[in-house]
């Protein structure tokens, strides 16, 4: 898994992040513009970078993502980081989720070579302001930023679509240019700002590829939690409710099967195999 060309690929990436974060940092017009003109240069090398996932998709290009929910064997609900979330959100934990294997090297990439951001942190010290700086690692914004590249590698034809707006109220997708892409509202960094009365899931999966990701045509709405990001009762509530059908039978039912959670990397393909492997060493070595 070639995780420091990933990074390598977004180094740039933060700037634009602290561009919506203005009272913690701004950039000049000359910043911005060599911004952008960074992050398309690393776009046209991210073929190669994430190339097994991409061309795995290409193949899939005109097979509906049901097809390959079959062949998912859920996450692992028999793992827990806290508490009883392994009970809470066991139905969402073993939802069957399409293009597992393609998820998950995305994933552990943007876990393994997350984007970095200083923040500034302000306390009083002794009755003095004392600013000081933080690195924060933003995991799920880089997952995101690869899933939007290879979704532009494949001309928007990605069946992954990586936090696309819908309407709160009306749960109507904010199509873009072809509709088959999510509409972007940040002028450098894609994902923000977003529109006050939208919802935007980590992923979608759309059932097929050259049709819009309308609620009717998502097959999972999925939650990704990176390692100390908790999952919220009621992020998946509304989740749930957006992708409820506003008319037909079984609405609820619908609406819950439609979404699921995968926790980084508990939930990603081979995580088991690892677990297993680091069993059998500390095994072998209580025998030695």
């Amino acid at each position: 898994m070639p995780a420091p060309a990933a990074a390598a690929l977004l180094a740039g990436a933060y700037r634009a992040y602290r561009v919506y974060q203005a009272h913690e940092a701004a950039m000049s017009t000359a910043d911005l513009a060599r911004l952008a003109s960074e992050i398309a240069e690393r776009k046209s090398t991210i073929k190669q970078v994430l190339q097994q996932a991409i061309e795995a998709l290409t193949r899939e290009i005109e097979i509906k993502s049901s097809t390959f929910a079959l062949v998912d064997r859920g996450g692992n609900s028999t793992v827990s980081r806290r508490g009883n979330e392994n009970v809470i959100f066991k139905e969402y934990i073993e939802r069957k989720v399409p293009f597992r294997p393609a998820i998950s090297q995305v994933c552990n990439v943007a876990l393994q070579m997350p984007i970095k951001v200083p923040r500034r942190l302000r306390k009083s010290v002794a009755g003095d302001s004392v600013t000081t700086t933080i690195e924060v690692a933003l995991k799920q914004t880089t997952a995101s930023l690869l899933f939007e590249a290879i979704d532009e590698v494949l001309e928007w034809c990605s069946p992954l679509k990586a936090e696309p707006n819908y309407n709160r109220n009306s749960s109507k997708a904010l199509l873009g240019e072809p509709e088959t892409r999510p509409k972007r509202f940040g002028k450098v960094f894609p994902f923000w700002p977003r529109p006050w009365e939208s919802l935007a899931p980590d992923l979608v999966v759309v059932e097929y590829r050259q049709e819009a990701f309308e609620t009717d045509n998502v097959f999972a709405a999925i939650e990704i939690k990176f390692p100390g990001d908790w999952i919220k009762d009621k992020q998946m509530m509304d989740y749930v409710e957006l992708m409820t059908p506003k008319t037909g039978i079984n609405r609820d039912k619908i609406g819950t099967e439609k979404v699921a959670l995968l926790r980084v990397p508990e939930d990603c393909t081979g995580f088991e195999a690892d677990e297993k492997k680091s069993a059998q060493h500390q095994q072998v070595r209580k025998k030695s």
